[in-house]
């Protein structure tokens, strides 16, 4: 099966797709309906990681700094949370979107959320999870550091390599980039030349370099990229927005770029990967530590506990009656109301009319005594007594939310 043909049996012909391979700069397959930029959403992750990376290298700042040396309004906890942490996904930092489903007529902007969180998740350098929040982070220490992120990333990235199609929007972190495959290209073929015109001494030894949880375990995520989870020379991205899917791959000993950028439903990594294993054969894998460890909680009960040593952990099925109404959530100010439904026990939010609306499966997110999204399940647990109150909620990881009952 051709190249062409591969990509046809997954793109409908209405849908908006800019897909480009190439294999040692030479180009294998340029299939695109449009030349209007995409939202790439998660892949500006690399691009404010590059930031982060010349701004070390130009001594402006230092891997082990703590994040409050940049953002001192979070509170104490993040003393102990670096600059490593937050490029590994590695800082407990609560994942931001999962605050975002929980908020109901809030005001806060995202900083105004990490500044109210008064606990991480877990201890900094003892878990990789997936976060948002990390790069959100970054991004707005670079806008500290250089007064604007979005043009810091045009002056040093984007018009040295000619990425004439590549914008950055708002304050860009775990998302606000938008660009084009031609222009992608041109970025991986600098990973792969480690050739950036401008670019300070160390740049992609830097972006190359490797991290490592506390207990020496090998991290799975690098500056802005998945490693492949059985071959580290294949760097990844994936980004999702609502009607945006997009996937970049590249593979830096066989000099193998592959980009599916598309404004549609499909699921871009099974083209690309489609691709790849087409002009590489073999079984390639994209289902790095992401998808496939399971939550790890042990250390999170641990860590929480310890804040409130004369509390008794409730599991709230065993005495349920005693939770019952409702609760204010200060770090999101948002206000929940448990309520029994069908012989269970649901976390319900109020909106600015009083309404009480389930957390709908549009947003992803069901919180029940024993609930499931996908095929994680878990309980929701309490710490402390009817005045304040401790819970988990969980999405593909773990948020703890401060509660007072009201």
């Amino acid at each position: 099966m051709s190249l062409e043909e591969i990509v046809a049996k997954h793109i409908q012909p209405e849908w908006g797709y800019d897909i480009s391979v190439e294999l040692d700069g030479k180009p294998l397959l340029k299939y695109a309906n449009t030349t209007t930029p995409f939202d790439v959403a998660s892949i500006a992750k690399q691009f404010v990681a590059c930031c982060i990376a010349i701004l070390l290298c130009e001594k402006r700042l230092n891997l082990d700094d703590s994040i409050r040396c940049y953002l001192p309004e979070m509170k104490d906890y993040a003393d102990k949370i670096t600059i490593r942490h937050c490029i590994s996904m590695t800082s407990g930092v609560r994942n931001v979107y999962l605050m975002k489903y929980l908020m109901s007529n809030s005001r806060l902007d995202e900083m105004e959320m990490f500044f109210r969180q008064g606990q991480p998740a877990n201890e900094a350098g003892n878990f990789w999870s997936y976060s948002e929040s990390c790069y959100i982070l970054l991004g707005h220490i670079v806008e500290r550091l250089t007064g604007s992120n979005v043009q810091f990333a045009k002056q040093r990235i984007f018009d040295p390599l000619g990425m004439k199609n590549t914008q950055g929007h708002g304050v860009m972190g775990g998302g606000g980039l938008t660009s084009t495959a031609e222009d992608l290209v041109k970025w991986h073929n600098c990973l792969m030349d480690r050739n950036l015109p401008g670019a300070p001494d160390g740049l992609f030894d830097m972006i190359f370099s490797s991290f490592t949880l506390n207990n020496g375990e090998l991290c799975p995520y690098g500056f802005g990229f998945f490693y492949d989870e059985t071959n580290r020379d294949i760097i990844w991205q994936y980004g999702d927005n609502t009607g945006w899917q997009s996937v970049i791959r590249l593979d830096l000993k066989n000099k193998l770029s592959i980009i599916v950028l598309t404004q549609s439903d499909c699921e871009p990594v099974d083209i690309a990967l489609e691709l790849e294993n087409a002009i590489i054969p073999g079984k390639r894998n994209y289902k790095s530590a992401y998808f496939s460890r399971p939550l790890q909680m042990a250390e999170i009960k641990t860590v929480w506990h310890e804040k409130f040593p004369n509390a008794q952990k409730q599991i709230f099925n065993k005495d349920p009656e005693k939770y019952l109404g409702r609760y204010y959530g200060y770090e999101i100010d948002t206000y929940f109301d448990i309520v029994p439904e069908n012989n269970r026990f649901q976390i319900k939010y109020a909106d600015k009319d009083d309404n009480l609306l389930d957390f709908s499966d549009e947003n992803r997110l069901m919180m029940r005594t024993i609930g499931d999204w996908g095929s994680f399940w878990f309980p929701i647990e309490f710490y402390g007594d009817e005045q304040k109150t401790e819970y988990f909620t969980l999405q593909r990881g773990i948020g703890h939310f401060y509660c007072v009952k009201t």
